[in-house]
């Protein structure tokens, strides 16, 4: 492998430096292609300003000969007049070529031609006023100063033509000057990477063949590190090689499958690590196989057990990684896991106490709606038993019925004592109790690779019964964790604000998971309606929902399902406390 890492380190330099050398070579042809093509521009430069000058002096001379033969009636003083009517449009047509490719000058040849043919028009109108013997007439129009003002339009614009045709040149000189400075830079950039080049790979070379033994030695040092340091893991390993054998377990490994190292070595993974359904009891597929298949990280489904070879069944919590070497080629595949047997007791304990404050919940509520109507059947047993002539047997019936009664009435009054709440309401830190509840279901996170996304703002405390408020976080970031896959992310966000009836504490627990469906989004804080088939009790988020009621607050779901988006999103608003009043609401 060092071997091989040298000729591909070698062969790099050697490929960086013909690299540089081509780039220079790339960078010179191409600036060479910028001189030639700005000199081009140049000499157009030059052309342009020529035919410039030439268009302005045939006018001129045409006007001088225009005033000779005025003054003298010698024909020969109209030979630069005649010339400039056949020369005149040639220069402009060329001027058109020219500046093709300048938008702004190509506007102004069609004005420029406008001007040059109104000057020869006068020039014209005047040589035939004093050809027909109107010579006064003549005179009059060229002392009208109309020549003079179209002349003095035609130099203008040859001027402005002028002045930018010279701006142009200035620009492509200084990007024909600065051609050459990159040329001669690169030139000596790539000289220099090259020299550079040469004598680090020299260095390299001898170098990494220096480095040979010593890194022979910190490789054996490293696997030595390794080993010790899986060793010592609290967590249970194993290693298997690319065909799904093993070839390394750690002591709590050992301990939690019941199979020694010795005795493993070399065995499938399957016969080490025998992993079942713990509600059915099936086999259940082992991560290994997975990993080998997909080429990455993978997870324990929920309810997951290991037996142990005394046939204990031990509720474990895993994820199993791929195993690559240096050319990222598949090895083997490490598995880390853990005895979980704590957390799903604690975790069945919180369900059972869950549903034994919703059963009493429940029936408070029941015994409290009762109540009346037994009121109401009692005053009416009263009026019967007042009725005159009753006979004897009928108001045997009725106080029997009143004596029955009453001990309903008896069993109500019971059942409401018992339901409401002992504790005194006391200040609760928000940020503190969703805390304590990330960390009951760290395992759960660590499990899954959840993401945990915080963003805690600074808040008052709310005023409440804590143990309430624990059970309602705890509902819904325990729904969250269930709710996301692998890999998924949960974000807690809490925050301050203010509202007309004074500052709440908004708590926003969202997950990207697949979301609630349309359909029950309105049914979900109802009792006993659960979307976790053969697992939820359906009094989750009913519960939640009454504790967040009573202490002042709300609670609402928004969820991405069907829109395109995912995941869901359960908003609550609690009032904070204040010196002044008590924004729980005990009932």
């Amino acid at each position: 492998m060092q071997t091989i890492h040298k000729r591909f380190s070698v062969i790099t330099g050697f490929v960086l430096l013909i690299a540089v050398l081509a780039a220079n070579a790339i960078i010179t042809a191409r600036q060479l292609r910028i001189q030639v093509a700005n000199q081009t521009w140049v000499t157009r430069t030059q052309q342009v300003r020529f035919e410039l000058s030439q268009t302005e002096s045939i006018l001129k001379d045409a006007e001088t000969g225009q005033r000779g033969f005025l003054y003298t009636a010698d024909p020969t003083y109209l030979g630069p007049y005649d010339l400039a009517l056949t020369q005149i449009e040639p220069h402009l047509k060329h001027l058109e070529e020219l500046t093709a490719d300048t938008p702004d000058e190509l506007a102004q040849i069609p004005e420029l031609r406008r001007l040059a043919n109104a000057k020869l028009a006068e020039l014209a109108q005047t040589i035939s006023l004093f050809r027909s013997g109107r010579s006064a007439e003549a005179k009059t129009l060229v002392l009208s100063d109309l020549g003079l003002h179209t002349m003095d339009n035609i130099r203008k614009l040859i001027d402005e033509m002028g002045q930018e045709e010279t701006s142009l040149q200035v620009a492509r000189s200084a990007i024909y000057q600065k051609s050459i400075r990159t040329t001669t830079a690169s030139i000596y950039l790539a000289s220099f990477i090259a020299a550079l080049g040469l004598i680090f790979l020299a260095y390299f070379i001898l170098h990494e063949m220096a480095l040979r033994e010593r890194h022979a030695r910190q490789l054996l040092e490293r696997e030595e590190w390794f080993r010790v340091t899986l060793t010592s893991l609290g967590d249970a390993v194993i290693a298997t090689d690319e065909r799904g054998r093993v070839t390394f377990l750690n002591p709590i490994a050992e301990q939690l499958t019941g199979r020694p190292l010795a005795n493993s070595k070399g065995k499938p993974i399957q016969e080490v690590f025998p992993i079942f359904n713990e509600s059915t009891h099936l086999p259940v597929e082992n991560p290994v196989k997975k990993v080998m298949e997909l080429g990455r990280v993978i997870g324990l489904a929920n309810h997951t057990v290991l037996q142990n070879t005394d046939g204990t069944m031990i509720p474990i919590e895993d994820s199993a990684a791929p195993i690559r070497d240096g050319r990222d080629k598949l090895i083997g595949v490490v598995l880390v896991f853990r005895d979980a047997t704590y957390e799903r007791k604690s975790q069945e304990i919180l369900r059972k106490t869950e549903k034994l404050a919703a059963a009493a919940r429940l029936s408070a509520t029941v015994a409290h709606e009762i109540n009346n109507p037994l009121e109401a059947v009692g005053n009416l047993i009263y009026l019967v038993k007042g009725t005159p002539d009753l006979p004897a047997e009928a108001m045997q019936q009725l106080l029997l019925a009143e004596q029955e009664l009453e001990r309903v009435s008896h069993i109500t009054r019971q059942t409401l004592g018992f339901y409401r709440e002992s504790n005194v309401p006391g200040h609760v830190e928000v940020p503190t109790l969703i805390e304590s509840v990330l960390k009951l279901y760290s395992n759960k996170f660590k499990t899954k690779n959840i993401t945990l996304v915080r963003d805690f703002g600074e808040c008052p405390p709310v005023q409440g019964l804590a143990g309430e408020l624990k059970q309602a976080m705890s509902n819904l970031i325990s729904n969250a964790a269930d709710a996301v896959s692998e890999n998924g992310t949960i974000r807690v966000k809490l925050a301050c604000l203010q509202s007309p009836d004074g500052n709440v504490i908004h708590v926003a627990i969202e997950d990207d998971g697949a979301g609630i469906a349309a359909t029950h989004i309105d049914k979900i804080f109802e009792p006993f309606f659960t979307t976790k088939k053969d697992v939820g009790t359906g009094l989750g988020l009913w519960v939640t929902r009454e504790i967040i009621d009573r202490h002042g607050g709300t609670i609402q779901v928004r969820s991405g399902e069907g829109n395109g988006s995912r995941g869901s999103v359960f908003n609550i608003m609690l009032p904070c406390a204040a010196a002044d009043q008590n924004p729980a609401k005990r009932g």
